[in-house]
């Protein structure tokens, strides 16, 4: 394997359901952190593709589907596990439980099963929206803009989870600077210069959030709120192109 290619192997190891992971260690997992989003612009970029060409076989709601099906399979669905994880997290601490213990228990609760549909219900909706105008591009800028947000909850917070997270104890500040700037660098051409910052500011605010409340809650980040992290800002970012149509 060569020493150039090994960043990129590690990050569509850790963002995508690619095998490519052999060999790879944590080093190589840090200096690939900077390269997240473009991983994730490739990812939104095979949605988008298997999008518009369903929708000149299918009626736009079934190709929304679809493209987002193939987002699923192409992540194994572990951001939107991570989703569910985070949400059961929230609902037990609502009730005054421990949300350790929740977001552990392999049984999805309530409140993952009810944030696991809206999140595919809303990003359906988007997309069809969006793939009735032709190519959607926005899909191409929020894969890429929602891979930038682990490696700043990253920089900021530490592991807690019970898996191997170590390689985030070494993350950064150049690294989420490396990271914003390719996120913006593919979100700019792809969705335009005001639904790129939109996107951004989205981000945002979904880092802050989940990051303020894992860190009171759980006393640091997890695998499962970087997951949640990603899939709900890449749901919200599209939610915001379209509202801004």
């Amino acid at each position: 394997m060569r020493e150039g290619t090994r960043p990129l192997l590690a990050a569509l190891s850790f963002l995508t359901a690619l095998p490519v992971g052999r060999g790879i260690g944590e080093r190589d997992l840090r200096r690939g952190a900077t390269l997240f989003p473009l991983v994730g612009a490739a990812i939104g970029g095979l949605v988008a593709l298997v999008a518009w060409g369903a929708a000149h076989a299918l009626p736009a709601y079934a190709a929304a589907v679809l493209a987002v099906s193939t987002g699923l399979g192409a992540t194994a669905a572990l951001h939107l596990d991570g989703l569910a994880d985070v949400a059961d997290g929230i609902g037990a601490t609502l009730s005054g439980s421990d949300p350790v213990d929740a977001m552990r228990d392999p049984r999805l609760g309530a409140f993952g099963v009810a944030a696991v549909a809206l999140d595919l219900l809303l990003k359906v909706s988007v997309l069809t929206a969006l793939v009735a105008d032709g190519f959607p591009w926005a899909v191409v800028a929020a894969g890429a803009v929602s891979r930038a947000a682990p490696t700043a909850l990253a920089w900021r917070l530490p592991y807690a989870g019970a898996g191997t997270g170590g390689w985030t104890g070494a993350i950064r500040g150049r690294t989420v600077v490396g990271a914003v700037a390719v996120a913006v660098a593919v979100a700019v051409p792809t969705a335009g210069g005001p639904p790129a910052a939109a996107m951004i500011l989205i981000g945002v605010v979904v880092a802050l959030a989940l990051g303020s409340w894992s860190s009171r809650r759980l006393g640091g980040f997890t695998g499962d709120v970087l997951g949640a992290t990603v899939e709900l800002l890449e749901t919200l970012a599209l939610t915001a192109v379209l509202a801004a149509r």
